[in-house]
């Protein structure tokens, strides 16, 4: 039922629109018969008053739209015009010629002078002055031949031997003086002070004479070619 309903409506709208597309052609067709005269004419109002239905009303459902899957158009804007840029031209080279230029290059490079690189100076060292080491005096120097002389006395000091002095077995000290030349021959020598012993004096005697002496040393003694010399020697039996 509701069916030949909703199919009767559609037919109404149908001629309803129906007869308002013929009302629009009938007014344009006047609007270009108006537009001949020179006279206006008035305007005719047309009014359509759809025939009375039954007062039952049907929802119509909506009548679906084709969706049009195109994008709106774009508004053009006018772009700038870009300038055209100039390339340099470029020559292709074969591997075998840039090797070959490489190496010319390098070989006609001229080699940088490394740079020398300055070592630190070392502070020279003040040589101090060499102080002169002063002379010795003479009578340091003598002092010192003297006693040399006495060591080698007493180095070669014997104790007397015989049957005399096996008996008598002496002891005491023998003062001897001797004279030496400046090449240390000797050139005479005696007792300065006894013993009290005969044996012991003559022992010291020999002691002086048959010992070897030294050259005086430079400085000693100086405008002497002879000097005389005092040595005391102790002699202990023994046991």
């Amino acid at each position: 039922m509701w069916i030949e309903r909703l199919n009767a409506q559609r037919h109404n709208v149908s001629s309803s629109v129906s007869l308002a597309v013929v009302g629009v052609i009938w007014l344009l067709t006047q609007s270009l018969a108006v537009t001949t005269h020179i006279a206006p004419q008035e305007t005719m109002e047309l009014s359509f008053v759809a025939p009375e239905r039954d007062h039952i009303f049907v929802k119509q459902p909506p009548i679906p739209q084709p969706k049009s899957d195109a994008a709106p158009p774009e508004k053009l804007t006018p772009k700038p015009t870009p300038t055209p840029e100039v390339k340099p031209s470029v020559t292709a080279i074969s591997p075998t010629a840039a090797a070959a230029t490489t190496e010319t290059v390098k070989a006609e490079a001229p080699k940088l002078a490394q740079p020398v690189v300055a070592s630190p100076v070392s502070p020279v060292p003040i040589a101090e002055p060499i102080k002169p080491t002063p002379a010795p005096s003479s009578a340091s120097i003598e002092s010192s031949y003297v006693a040399t002389v006495r060591a080698q006395l007493n180095a070669n000091k014997r104790y007397p031997t015989g049957r005399e002095a096996s008996l008598q077995r002496p002891s005491g000290k023998a003062v001897v003086w001797f004279v030496l030349n400046r090449n240390g021959t000797l050139s005479d020598a005696g007792i300065e002070d006894s013993s009290n012993s005969i044996i012991l004096d003559n022992a010291a005697l020999s002691t002086v004479r048959r010992t070897s002496y030294a050259t005086w040393p430079e400085g000693s003694w100086p405008g002497q070619s002879q000097h005389r010399f005092t040595v005391t020697l102790d002699f202990v039996p023994v046991n």
